[in-house]
């Protein structure tokens, strides 16, 4: 395996050794988001997150917010929230305790 193939590939292993986990994720532009892995596919890792606290989120290079579609992406106000984040945004991953 390359060393290029190698990098490309430790987010997904990443995201994919912590699925169904409350995790912490800091993005490449310092961005932190807790969330639990629910899904994750060659391209992005796909999060519940509570929504307090976060505002509406754009990533330059992706044409627009983390989350692709209606309702994703944009955590206004309470409740659960579905996050889709491209697996390139992804900087750093810790495991978090459950509260």
């Amino acid at each position: 395996m390359h060393v290029n193939q190698q990098s490309m590939s430790h987010p997904y292993n990443l995201c994919k050794n912590h699925m169904k986990q409350y995790v912490l994720i800091q993005t490449v532009d310092g961005q932190q988001i807790e969330g639990v892995i629910i899904d994750l596919d060659e391209d992005h890792v796909y999060l519940v997150t509570s929504g307090e606290g976060m505002e509406r989120q754009f990533y330059p290079g992706f044409g627009g917010p983390y989350g692709y579609g209606s309702g994703f992406g944009y955590p206004y106000g309470g409740g659960l929230r579905r996050l889709i984040l491209p697996l390139t945004a992804i900087a750093a991953l810790s495991l978090l305790p459950w509260y």
